[in-house]
């Protein structure tokens, strides 16, 4: 990888936002998540510029006459945004990223709306239109010695459009969610296309070894012929990689220790009236099992009374891309499965399930309910790699984690009781399991997961996909 210039880095969701406040002046905000964590820091000791989208309201108030900001201060980078329209919203990032896209590479083949070739095309046009805008603000950013780095499944022909103009440049990208079967994959219309996109990558990374050979068999059997490490794209063999995504381990723990925190976790535990709290936090999002996860604490509660009035579940639920109608019918199924819950059991001072459909500004606030909870409860369908497993881990001394085996982490969390959601009277004996666990087993569970949470960070991820990029 050539880094003399630095490194273009490219991605759907910004680092950094710009808002108006009371005064009628604008403010800057670092946005929380993983990928603003590990890269910010990178590209501001290495230079270059991050092409992002701009949503914020004031976020094209503060751009040069190149569509750029620099971020966080003249110190820092180069923030490229691009303006999309709202058609190009609708039909690039909800149409076919999220109604296409998404549920397909989530093994949702029935809810990704191929019925429909012509709707289904016009999003896919949408989708190459706006994947475009990205490749020409790359290409009018590139000296031909920065390192490209591109990210998810928003922008897979990127890779294949800058290549066209530059066959030497060097390009990596990284795939944040699920790689489905072929059975699956298979139905995309635009298989090869999107596989050509993203095999026009030098180095491709995704977060487990089942993702990756699920993406070689899908390229094999499209025809891109080559070996598990170096399939061959014209101009550019293609190393393909796992490598699993991690947090700040190092924030997580020193958040912990904030008596803050302690107190807010406390009147969490006091409001409740429950001397044992589950928790789930998890986006609206019909991949992460969230009714599957009621159901089973409903049976729970059926075939374990004793609990009943002891036992309180907390669901956090952060609204995510709520325009589009899956997310609301999934909404309101939540709501009537905890309506029905707690009309069952609830007893005077004690509800069983709290439900929270309301977004956090900041990640920290989830320290507290990390903090209070003897249980995270991950039910997830099918999941990247659910990052909330790992910051709990992070976050608890004594906690139980039970984990789906169809999320990402559960390939490294081992130690971890790990379910199948579909099966409800599995998890509902898992919660059971959880909660009566030896004080002993939960020890030596939690100090393996922490072990591996911690060596497997995020910048370690950082820093091992660059090694590998470096290697090729």
């Amino acid at each position: 990888m050539k880094t003399d210039s630095g490194l273009i880095l490219v991605s759907n969701a910004e680092p950094y936002a710009y808002n108006w406040n009371e005064d009628d002046e604008i403010e800057q905000e670092k946005l929380a998540g993983g990928l603003t964590s590990a890269m910010d820091p990178l590209l501001q000791e290495a230079g270059g510029t991050w092409v992002a989208w701009g949503r914020e309201e004031a976020d094209f108030e503060v751009l040069d006459s190149e569509n750029k900001v620099r971020v966080p201060d003249e110190n820092g980078y180069d923030l490229r945004r691009l303006n999309l329209s709202e058609e190009e919203v609708e039909e690039f990032y909800l149409g076919f990223s999220n109604e296409v896209l998404w549920p397909l590479s989530h093994s949702f083949l029935e809810r990704s709306n191929l019925e429909d070739y012509r709707e289904c095309e016009r999003k896919w046009n949408f989708y190459e239109e706006v994947n475009r805008k990205y490749a020409d603000a790359v290409l009018e950013e590139y000296s031909g010695d920065e390192g490209i780095w591109i990210h998810d499944y928003h922008l897979t022909l990127v890779p294949r459009m800058v290549r066209e103009e530059y066959p030497d440049a060097d390009i990596a990208f990284f795939w944040h969610i699920p790689w489905p079967s072929w059975s699956i994959f298979g139905a995309l219309p635009w298989r090869k296309e999107v596989l050509k996109g993203m095999l026009s990558s030098n180095f491709l990374g995704f977060h487990t070894p089942s993702y990756k050979k699920e993406f070689v068999s899908c390229a094999e059997k499209a025809g891109l012929r080559g070996k598990e490490s170096n399939l061959e794209e014209p101009g550019v063999g293609t190393t393909i990689s796992s490598v699993p995504l991690g947090i700040d381990y190092d924030w997580f723990t020193s958040l912990a220790e904030k008596d803050e925190f302690k107190r807010e976790a406390q009147d969490l535990r006091d409001d409740l009236a429950a001397e044992r709290i589950i928790l789930g936090v998890d986006r609206l999002d019909y991949t992460k099992g969230i009714p599957q996860r009621l159901r089973a604490f409903e049976l729970f509660l059926e075939e374990n009374p004793e609990f009943q009035g002891e036992v309180s579940l907390i669901q956090r639920i952060p609204p995510s891309r709520t325009s589009a109608d899956e997310y609301q019918s999934t909404l309101e199924k939540i709501e009537r499965i905890v309506g029905e819950i707690n009309g069952k059991f609830g007893k005077h001072g004690w509800t069983p399930v709290k439900s929270f459909h309301r977004f956090l500004p900041k990640q920290e606030q989830l320290i507290p309910y990390y903090l209070a909870a003897d249980v995270q409860l991950v039910t997830s369908l099918c999941d990247g790699m659910n990052l909330v497993s790992k910051e709990y881990v992070a976050t608890t001394d004594e906690g139980v984690l039970i984990l789906s085996e169809f999320a990402g982490a559960a390939e490294e969390l081992e130690e971890a009781i790990q379910i199948n959601p579909y099966n409800v009277k599995e998890t509902a004996q898992s919660i059971k399991r959880a909660l009566t666990m030896p004080s002993e087993e939960k020890r030596e569970r939690l100090n393996k997961l922490k072990k591996k949470v911690r060596e497997n960070d995020l910048m370690n991820w950082r820093d091992r996909f660059m090694e590998g990029w470096l290697d090729k």
